[in-house]
């Protein structure tokens, strides 16, 4: 453990001691004990979602998010169906690769990265006699713009189309109500904001849809319907073998962040540190690419300034602890910082000390 570092990534991420612990224990699959934990965790998803137990479902995949995702597009998308997908960023071109892929008939509308999707400009696609769902990300961590999914909602129910939220990076970051907001498909992941440990996809659905589609499926596997079933009809088992640990680790993680407030509190909590994060790296000469009213409250992304060596700042920053969130985006000299999972606020702290030294010693070479 001690050479465990600080993940400033939007995913994977830190995770507590807890949560951590809470791994070093076995469980049978085919036990009570484990029974009961898969239907205490699908309560407890949507009680933070704000979803009616008899009109919604939570249904539990083994995989990480886009397996989630995948196993709706293929799931729930009939035949003679089209699926409009509203892409202002890296994820929504993977939905657009797993409708190619899976052959199921789509249409990809591409939109700036580092704005909101403009619901009144993509209402005339929504409103398509063709299209019978719409499909887009809630909190789009290739920029870090967060989308209306408010405005986006009104516009899907007003011409009456089936709805599918990739909300991987928003699902536990920001209040949301699927009563209120009528998402037919929402889909996350254990290891994002919720700060669980990767290898859980999770889908929150409504009941009247999926209970529709069976054999839709294109895959044996990813078969939402028969997934849901299954467990609705055995008490919470899963019909092929699923990650113990990392089911144990999700509940440990959402009992956490319960008792600390729920999804209010974490919200704050996120907003506090993205807020001290971006002010430290201003302070620096650093520029943020997405506008104040688009950004998103899980990750920050910075412009390099002039001479800027990120490979450089990159292992500077490892050495002494931190992993900040490699890769560059297509269209822009940038990098990310992530400030979701157990960050303490010794470790902003030490974040800053860093930032200022590095600079420091630059600026005196």
């Amino acid at each position: 453990m001690s050479d465990s570092k600080v993940l400033l990534t939007p995913g994977p991420l830190t995770t507590s001691t807890q949560v951590k612990q809470s791994m070093m224990s076995d469980m049978g699959t085919r036990d009570q004990e484990y029974y009961d934990l898969a239907q205490e965790t699908r309560m407890m998803l949507l009680r933070l979602a704000q979803a009616d137990e008899r009109d919604y479902t939570a249904v539990l995949i083994p995989g990480s998010g886009t397996y989630g995702v995948e196993s709706v597009l293929c799931s729930v998308v009939k035949e003679n169906e089209k699926v409009l997908i509203l892409s202002n960023g890296a994820y929504g071109e993977r939905m657009g690769q797993i409708c190619q892929k899976a052959q199921i008939p789509y249409e990809l509308v591409r939109c700036s990265m580092i704005h909101q999707l403009d619901v009144k400009a993509v209402e005339e696609q929504i409103a398509r006699e063709d299209i019978t769902h719409v499909a887009y990300i809630h909190s789009e961590t290739t920029a870090g713009v967060l989308n209306d999914i408010t405005g986006l909602q009104e516009v899907i129910h007003r011409y009456h189309k089936i709805s599918i939220v990739d909300a991987m990076s928003s699902f536990g970051a920001v209040e949301m109500s699927m009563d209120e907001l009528q998402v037919d498909y929402l889909i996350a992941s254990s290891n994002k904001c919720l700060h669980g440990v990767p290898g859980l996809a999770f889908v929150i659905a409504k009941r009247s849809h999926l209970d529709q589609c069976a054999n839709v499926a294109h895959s044996l596997s990813l078969d939402l319907h028969a997934q849901y079933r299954f467990m609705e009809d055995n008490l919470g088992a899963f019909r092929f073998t699923s990650p113990t640990h990392v089911l144990r680790a999700l509940h440990r993680a959402m009992e956490e962040m319960i008792a600390m407030g729920g999804v209010s509190a974490r919200h704050q909590r996120y907003v506090k540190l993205q807020r001290q994060f971006r002010e430290a790296m201003v302070k620096q000469g650093f520029q943020t690419l997405v506008p104040a009213q688009d950004q998103g409250v899980v990750i920050t992304t910075f412009l390099y300034p002039q001479g800027f060596d990120f490979a450089h700042f990159y292992e500077y920053f490892k050495s002494n602890g931190f992993l900040l969130y490699r890769g560059k985006l297509s269209d822009y000299d940038a990098f990310r910082i992530g400030n979701i999972g157990a960050i303490e606020d010794k470790d902003v702290d030490r974040f800053i000390a860093l930032l200022q030294a590095y600079y420091k010693k630059e600026n005196g070479k």
